[in-house]
């Protein structure tokens, strides 16, 4: 993609690029959809306000993912800062129906609810097509760490798993 010289030109092409991708990734962290689309607002302002005063500008789908795991990060925070927490406090989020006739979606899904966050926000973040670098960057942790947390999470997620089911192409990377 070429840059524009006007930032609210390349930030409402990035939004029609990557904001469904961006959502998406903010309901599975966040797990309550206007969360989810309080954190799509809030990465575009700060893209935005970023492009404005002439930040970076080489690797902005990264940037996004980044910003938006800040965001939902600091959203579970402030959850945890002001109500204790309970399980009927914290609802699920149904996934949008999809074709799934031998159930191993629902149980790929399933797997996935069960997983610690960390796990989650790796599968997710390598899913949408991240490298190990920008994941790195997203979750806090060592690039050298990447691999061997990914192929943990999936490890885990595999186990959690009601069926069997072929790792997600996205993820099967990971494996060689």
């Amino acid at each position: 993609m070429q840059q524009q010289n006007d930032p609210r030109t390349t930030v409402l092409d990035l939004f029609r690029e990557h904001g469904a991708a961006i959502y998406r990734f903010a309901l599975v962290l966040c797990r309550r959809r206007d969360e989810a689309e309080d954190v799509v607002q809030e990465t575009y302002l700060k893209l935005l306000q970023h492009l404005e005063r002439g930040g970076d500008a080489s690797n902005l789908r990264g940037w996004l993912f980044t910003v938006a795991a800040h965001a939902c990060r600091d959203r579970q925070r402030r959850r945890l800062r002001w109500l204790p927490w309970s399980e009927t406090m914290e609802p699920s989020v149904d996934p949008p129906p999809l074709r799934d006739e031998d159930g191993q979606l629902a149980a790929a899904r399933d797997g996935l609810s069960r997983l610690p966050a960390r796990d989650r926000l790796l599968l997710t973040l390598r899913a949408q097509g991240l490298s190990y670098r920008d994941i790195a960057g997203a979750a806090h942790i060592r690039p050298a760490s990447v691999g061997r947390l990914l192929a943990r999470a999936i490890d885990r997620w595999e186990q959690t798993s009601s069926a069997p089911q072929p790792v997600p192409q996205a993820l099967g990377s990971v494996r060689k």
